[in-house]
């Protein structure tokens, strides 16, 4: 079952507006990056900054959400500073 994402305006959270973010229905965020390439350790360390960022504003759970490959440094990497990765969601 894919999870509902709705997307929510980043700015909100002191987030630039670049970057998009969404609220599951478990209240829970997510951080959605749809892009074509591999995100590398460079994505994966912009993430966890977002990620804190939205973690102190929040104090919830802070899920990536893409569709695209994660190198494996990468996903340990966010596993380690306990941000999960998501690809089973759709979002508006």
């Amino acid at each position: 079952m894919k999870r509902e994402l709705k997307q929510i305006d980043s700015s909100t959270l002191g987030i630039s507006k670049r970057t998009q973010v969404a609220v599951g229905k478990d209240c829970n965020y997510y951080i959605i990056k749809n892009i074509k390439s591999r995100i590398i350790m460079k994505d994966g360390k912009k993430i966890v900054e977002t990620a804190s960022i939205i973690k102190n504003q929040t104090n919830k759970q802070v899920f990536l959400a893409t569709s695209a490959p994660v190198c494996s440094k990468t996903k340990n990497y966010l596993e380690s500073k306990n941000i999960q990765i998501v690809t089973d969601y759709s979002h508006n």
